[in-house]
């Protein structure tokens, strides 16, 4: 039998009391394993000329690695260890001081360090917009038409509405339950699946936010032996495939 797998990655959060959580659904680009085990030798000294008489293995390991294009926020978290957040509830900003020195040309993005987005309302002391300023309400950010020294700094004032955000490494890394999904291309479509019972993943060495092509995100990981599952001789501590 041939082998040409097509399929979907489910992710199950291990809960601290040993359940699964409801599946993520993700499109790999592509998703592989590889075993590897660490070897020990022995040489026998005993003779004029000495001999490896044993071999024994010290570790058995299983990395894996899967790239995704897919860039929602909850897979994106995924690959920086980080966490959704939903959309915030409508705010005010009130006496926001502006920077005291602009220039032609300078721009300046609302809420400073705590950006805030889909402004409303704007009020800018001694300025009128489209004048002195221009205002993208969209991103918060505005841009001077006039210079400006003042002292003290002009204050801004208007609402705001924070759009959703993936914050990054404050999630920490989790335990999954991994099913691979396939079918199999070379046998009439056939289906079967890949399951790994405890994997943990690194987060991305790589998301590129300029690039030629669509942005994709690899992720690395191993397959670590399940304890639970320390006496199971049918399945095993770390997967099976099953076809």
């Amino acid at each position: 039998m041939h082998f040409q797998g097509r399929g979907n990655v489910y992710l199950q959060e291990i809960l601290a009391n040993g359940t699964l959580a409801a599946a993520i659904t993700l499109c790999t680009d592509s998703f592989n394993i590889a075993m590897a085990t660490e070897s020990g030798t022995h040489v026998n000294r005993c003779g004029a000329v000495d001999v490896e008489d044993a071999r024994y293995t010290k570790s058995q390991t299983c990395t894996l690695t899967m790239a995704l294009a897919d860039m929602v926020d909850r897979n994106f978290a995924l690959g920086v260890l980080g966490t959704v957040n939903a959309v915030g509830s409508p705010g005010t900003a009130t006496d926001e001081a502006l920077p005291d020195t602009i220039a032609i040309g300078d721009t300046y993005f609302l809420g400073g360090k705590t950006r805030h987005r889909a402004i409303t309302g704007l009020s800018i002391t001694g300025m009128t917009v489209d004048v002195d300023y221009t205002l993208d309400a969209a991103s918060g950010k505005l841009t001077f038409l006039t210079a400006s020294a003042g002292s003290p700094a002009s204050t801004a004032d208007y609402g705001y509405t924070d759009p959703a955000y993936v914050s990054l490494f404050t999630a920490g890394a989790k335990y999954y339950f991994l099913s691979y999904e396939f079918i199999n291309k070379q046998n009439a479509n056939d289906p079967g699946s890949l399951e790994l019972y405890k994997v943990r993943f690194d987060p991305t060495d790589n998301a590129d936010f300029q690039s030629e092509d669509l942005q994709i995100m690899t992720f690395n990981g191993s397959a670590l032996a399940d304890t639970d599952r320390e006496d199971d001789t049918e399945l095993g501590q770390f997967g099976r495939r099953v076809l």
